[in-house]
């Protein structure tokens, strides 16, 4: 993501960002059209036949007050938490990523299509037009009324990079609902702020810091020295060095001193 925007804002151009959530994403998937789209990326009949008889295995209750409901199944979901669900996943949602590229819109580096990056659930489309962002907003829609899925569109934003950044832009539209535009977004914990070049937005990190130290300071009566510096070690830094070498941080910039101050 920072190296595709760092190239439009080198040769002059804006890049526009949707950030999109899909909603409750592994709980819906269609277990018909997840053993079609594993046969389609040509996975072993085999293999899908044994996850078939897997999934047509399990069985689902509710819990009420101490009581359990009777025994029901479910034609949806991967379970969570399961090695291979992530990867059973993936193969479920590249249809996004195809018909994205063969719209023909979204940014592109020579012949590599780089509109979409997507991890999981977390989508980001990058455009340098906004009519190519709607567009790729409406395909995302499309292809989301396919899968049986949801876009939550509380949690989808758009943000603007390089000369457009401080111009009023209509919302964009996902299935009929706004998008709105933000001076920062948040994906996969990282904080993006909407400016001339790509910058991020550490003040989250520097507030998350500080509650890690004080929780654990606060729960830290009678431990000896070593061992409350090696808590805080573990904890509380890893919440200042998390992305640190994705995000565009010079030795000379502020962000950098203040997460020295931490």
């Amino acid at each position: 993501m920072n190296s595709t925007i760092k190239h439009f804002v080198d040769i002059g151009s804006s890049v526009y960002i949707s950030s999109l959530d899909i909603s409750k994403a592994f709980d819906r998937v269609s277990h018909y059209k997840m053993y079609k789209s594993l046969l389609e990326a040509g996975v072993p009949v085999i293999i899908v036949d044994l996850l078939h008889n897997w999934y047509s295995k399990l069985s689902y209750a509710v819990r009420w007050n101490g009581c359990i409901s009777a025994y029901f199944t479910a034609d949806s979901g991967v379970r969570q938490g399961s090695c291979i669900s992530a990867a059973i996943f993936n193969v479920f949602v590249n249809l996004f990523i195809t018909r994205l590229r063969d719209l023909g819109v979204g940014c592109c580096i020579w012949s590599i299509f780089l509109g979409c990056i997507l991890y999981t659930d977390d989508m980001l489309l990058l455009s340098p037009t906004v009519n190519g962002l709607q567009n790729m907003l409406d395909k995302c829609a499309e292809v989301a009324s396919i899968l049986s899925l949801e876009f939550n569109v509380t949690k989808s934003q758009c943000v603007v990079i390089e000369k457009m950044c401080k111009s009023e832009i209509m919302p964009m539209n996902l299935n009929g609902n706004a998008v709105i535009w933000c001076e920062t977004i948040k994906y996969l914990g990282v904080h993006l702020k909407s400016d001339r070049c790509v910058k991020f937005n550490i003040s989250h990190t520097k507030k998350n810091f500080y509650a890690a130290c004080n929780s654990i300071f606060l729960h830290s009566h009678g431990v000896n020295d070593i061992a409350l510096l090696h808590l805080q070690k573990s904890y509380s830094l890893s919440v200042i060095m998390y992305a640190i070498p994705a995000l565009s941080l010079r030795p000379t910039n502020r962000q950098v001193k203040e997460l020295n101050v931490c």
